[in-house]
């Protein structure tokens, strides 16, 4: 058993997962404003609509690009990992672009939604 492609496997695929887990009541509208938990932009907080309209598209977006990271963890098991070291490198951190992807989305929809004065 590759010992690197259990790691990854497993890191990759929980936080995928955690991912979707999290962004479920965001999704849902189910988190109202508050001091840690949400998509945080100054456009966030302008009002309670702007609070949920953004919370939800990231909350979506989120769990759209965390299909990708639970499918690359599932996939590195299967890969021999330890006797590859450039696929490792690239296993092990370009996943997190899928994370970066939904931030950089919610943020355009925020400016979209609530421009500045």
């Amino acid at each position: 058993m590759d010992l690197v492609a259990v790691t990854i496997g497993i890191g990759w695929t929980v936080t995928g997962l955690l991912s979707v887990v999290l962004a479920i009541p965001l999704a849902r509208g189910k988190v109202r404003r508050n001091a840690l938990y949400g998509v945080r932009f100054p456009e966030s907080f302008q009002s309670d609509e702007a609070w949920f309209a953004i919370n939800r598209f990231g909350g979506r977006r989120l769990i759209v690009w965390s299909i990708p990271i639970v499918l690359i963890g599932i996939v590195s098991f299967f890969l021999p990992l330890q006797s590859h070291t450039w696929l490792t490198v690239v296993l092990g951190f370009a996943p997190l672009i899928f994370l970066l992807l939904p931030v950089v989305e919610a943020w355009r929809f925020a400016r979209r939604f609530w421009p500045p004065a």
